[in-house]
C-alpha cells in the first residue's frame, strides 16, 4: 500500500495520522487553498438565514444598524450616559469602540462549539477539510459584525470631522483579532465533541463578559480592587486596543497590545495544536 494510502486508512480507521509542529501554517495553507470553498460556504451559510424571509439579506444590514440606533437612545436619552467633555456623542464612541469588537467575539465563540455537530454529515466524510468549516463560520462573522464597524467608524469620523492617525493602526489590530478568533474556534469546536459542557460554559461567559469588561464604564467608576479584576481579564486587552484606535486616538493602554498580541499567539498556537491531533476522531466521537 502507498503511503497516501497508508493514511487514508489510518484516517478511516479513526487514528491520527503523524502530523508534526503545531498545525498553524498547514491548516491556514489549507483555508488558502481551499479558499473560493470557504466563500461558497459562507455566502450560504448568510443567505439560508433568511431564504424564505420577504427581507432577505437586507437583515443582515439591517440588525448592526438596529443595534447602533437602540444603544445610542438607551445609553444617551435615557440613562444619560456621560464621560469627557463631548456630550453623548463622546460617550456613544467609547461605548461603540468596545461593544462592536466584542460582539464579533462573542459571535464566533458562541458559533464555534456547534459548527462540527451542525454539519456531521460534511465531517464524516474522510477527505473533506474539517478546517474549512471553521473558516466560513469565521468569515461570515466578520462579513456580518463588519457592517456595525462601518458604522462606526463612519459615526466617528462625521462626529469628530477628523480623521484619526491612529486608524492606521487599525489593519494591524484586526488581523490580530482574527488570528485570536481562528484560534478560538479552533479549539472551541475541537474540545466540543469531547466535553459536551463546553458549549453551555460558553454561553453564560458570552452573556456576563461584557459586563466584566471596560465597555459601558471606564475603568475608574469601579473601586480599586475591582480594576485588578479588569486587567486579569483576557479580552479587556482586546477591547483597550480598539478604544485607543477609535476614542483615545493615541496609544494609551500601550500594554494592552503586547498582551493582546501574547494572547492571540498562544491562542493560535493552542487551539491548531489541538486542532490537529483531534481532527481524526471526530467521525467516531459526534
Amino acid at each position: 500500500m502507498t503511503d497516501r494510502g497508508t493514511d487514508d486508512a489510518l484516517i478511516k480507521r479513526g487514528r491520527a495520522t503523524n502530523e508534526h509542529g503545531l498545525g498553524v501554517f498547514r491548516l491556514i495553507h489549507s483555508v488558502v487553498k481551499n479558499w473560493s470553498l470557504v466563500k461558497e460556504l459562507s455566502r450560504r451559510e448568510l443567505t439560508d438565514q433568511h431564504a424564505a424571509q420577504v427581507a432577505g439579506g437586507i437583515w443582515l444590514f439591517l440588525h448592526p444598524v438596529t443595534l447602533f440606533f437602540v444603544f445610542a437612545f438607551l445609553f444617551t436619552a435615557v440613562f444619560r450616559v456621560r464621560i469627557g467633555d463631548g456630550g453623548p456623542s463622546d460617550y456613544l464612541i467609547y461605548l461603540f469602540a468596545g461593544l462592536a469588537p466584542w460582539l464579533l467575539t462573542a459571535d464566533v465563540i458562541a458559533r464555534s462549539p456547534s459548527i462540527l455537530f451542525a454539519n456531521q454529515t460534511i465531517v464524516k466524510k474522510v477527505l473533506f477539510p474539517t478546517e474549512v468549516l471553521i473558516a466560513k463560520t469565521v468569515a461570515s462573522a466578520l462579513f456580518v459584525q463588519a457592517i456595525l464597524f462601518l458604522t462606526v467608524i463612519g459615526y466617528i469620523i462625521i462626529v469628530r470631522g477628523i480623521y484619526n492617525p491612529m486608524f492606521l493602526m487599525l489593519p494591524i489590530l484586526f488581523a490580530m483579532h482574527v488570528l485570536l478568533l481562528w484560534g478560538l474556534a479552533l479549539l472551541l469546536s475541537s474540545l466540543t465533541p469531547y466535553f459536551r459542557d463546553v458549549s453551555e460554559f460558553v454561553r453564560v461567559f458570552v452573556t456576563i463578559n461584557v459586563y466584566l469588561m471596560p465597555v459601558m464604564y471606564l475603568p475608574s467608576m469601579l473601586p480599586g480592587k475591582m480594576q485588578y479584576a479588569l486587567m486579569l481579564n483576557p479580552f479587556s486587552h482586546l477591547i483597550w486596543c480598539y478604544q485607543d484606535v477609535l476614542y483615545f486616538g493615541r496609544f494609551e493602554h500601550p500594554y494592552a497590545w503586547v498582551v493582546l498580541l501574547i494572547m492571540a499567539s498562544v491562542v493560535l498556537a493552542s487551539g491548531s495544536y489541538v486542532f490537529t491531533r483531534l481532527r481524526h476522531h471526530f467521525a467516531n466521537v459526534l
